[in-house]
């Protein structure tokens, strides 16, 4: 097989381990909310509970710029658009202070999610996390379910400054970077990046990598934006 080029995949076919491992997949990226973990609703629910104190709805479009920034683009952006009167830094420690205690004892894994990972590091594959959650919340959440020595790396929005989000294949390449400093050499197009978020993997295709749609009500938008969502990647997952 031509190291420079992409695997041979079947489209919108379900991402078997043993199966990208012989076609030369060496990598597998991961969102954390709304891919590993059952956590959007939170989210949804916090955003909710903090525009109605203002006396404000959440609006598909507020909902579907969030949910692929860092907290701190999103906390700018809430601040600013609809006038709250904190600085957009206490909007975001707010936000902090409402789920950190989820993640830190109550978010669970999407079933099925932690075999796939164990089986993935049992056939030699190297994992990484991506997530525009904090640090903070991510790794409490991977501690809490028992994932996070399964991982590489973890590689969030807040390590590249803030300044890009999941729509730009930075966070990604960046995750390819680390693993390769060990030693093994990976190409975008031998990773496969696994997220709930249209833009995120349209992001990660801009980059070269290979792309796993996964569902989720929010992540998505429900069932009338699964099709579509899951024909634009190479793989796609309804559940591990």
């Amino acid at each position: 097989m031509d190291p420079n080029s992409s695997p041979a995949v079947s489209s919108t076919s379900y991402p078997d381990l043993k199966a990208l491992s012989k076609e030369g997949v060496r990598l597998l990226i991961f969102d954390l909310d709304g891919t590993l973990l059952d956590s959007m609703s939170v989210w949804h629910d916090v955003d909710k509970e903090f525009l109605g104190r203002y006396g404000y709805e959440v609006t598909p479009d507020y909902t579907e710029f969030v949910k692929r920034v860092s907290i701190e683009d999103a906390a700018r952006y809430t601040q600013t658009k609809y006038r709250i009167p904190m600085t957009w830094q206490e909007v975001a420690a707010t936000w902090e202070s409402m789920v950190y205690e989820f993640y830190r004892s109550e978010v669970n894994l999407k079933e099925g999610a932690k075999e796939y990972l164990e089986e993935a590091k049992r056939l030699g594959f190297s994992l990484s996390v991506t997530t525009a959650l904090s640090r903070q919340n991510a790794g409490a959440a991977l501690t809490h379910t028992g994932i996070k020595e399964l991982f590489d790396c973890v590689i969030t929005l807040e390590d590249l400054g803030g300044k890009i989000d999941k729509s730009s294949p930075d966070i990604f390449l960046r995750a390819t970077e680390y693993v390769s400093a060990s030693g093994i050499r990976i190409e975008p197009c031998r990773a496969l990046v696994f997220d709930d978020v249209p833009q995120a993997l349209k992001g990660a295709r801009s980059g070269g990598f290979l792309t796993c749609a996964v569902y989720d009500n929010i992540g998505c938008g429900g069932p009338e934006g699964w099709e579509r969502f899951a024909a634009e990647c190479d793989f796609s997952v309804m559940r591990f």
